[in-house]
């Protein structure tokens, strides 16, 4: 699908189509999480979509998907279970007694990862976590995290179809390299927190 098409497609949502996508965007979406923020951070310049509704239905919409996480995991439901213990269990069982010590800074940091933000959600669940820090936690990543999407789609909103393309000037290459650079370094020191809490 072209990117000018996805993002008509989204552009066109109400408010309440945008709630439903945020709720959806980390399992039923084609493309990333991060990649539908970012549109939507683009699509927030506009005429149709307002930068100040949008991030209280965007942040409603994924908490109330990491509550749905939540209480499915800790109710035992077999769908989720099944689907960690597929992907994710090899993984994490062998480290289980760090995960309970660390549980704070899992459901915190896993937000950040694209391929475990799914672990924040179900291991508080899983592991019984109270509902209300669980829900503290999981708040203050998504205060960091939507806001920092929404604000790259509405920097590179007059470039994002050439972005999304691959296609671009040099201007756009060395400002996507300077972004991904420091994406890099806030993963590695991500994942040096990480390396020093094994330990």
């Amino acid at each position: 699908m072209e990117a000018q098409e996805i993002i008509n497609q989204i552009g066109a949502l109400s408010y309440f189509g945008v709630w439903l996508l945020s709720f959806a965007a980390n399992v039923l979406v084609p493309i990333p999480e991060e990649g539908v923020f970012i549109i939507l951070g683009y699509l927030a310049g506009g005429p149709h979509l307002n930068g100040l509704i949008l991030f209280p239905v965007i942040f409603t919409g994924v908490i109330a998907s990491d509550i749905t996480i939540y209480l499915l995991a800790r109710g035992g439901n077999r769908f989720i279970t099944g689907a960690y213990k597929r992907i994710f269990a090899s993984q994490v069982e062998s480290r289980m007694e760090w995960v309970q010590k660390n549980i704070n800074k899992v459901i915190f940091c896993s937000r950040f990862l694209i391929q475990l933000r799914f672990l924040g959600p179900f291991l508080a669940g899983y592991l019984k976590i109270p509902f209300k820090k669980f829900l503290l936690l999981d708040a203050g990543a998504l205060l960091i995290y939507i806001p920092l999407y929404l604000a790259l789609g509405w920097y590179f909103r007059s470039r994002i179809d050439s972005i999304l393309n691959g296609i671009g000037v040099a201007r756009n290459i060395i400002l996507m390299a300077i972004l991904l650079g420091l994406v890099f370094l806030f993963m590695k020191y991500i994942r040096k927190k990480y390396a020093k809490m094994r330990l």
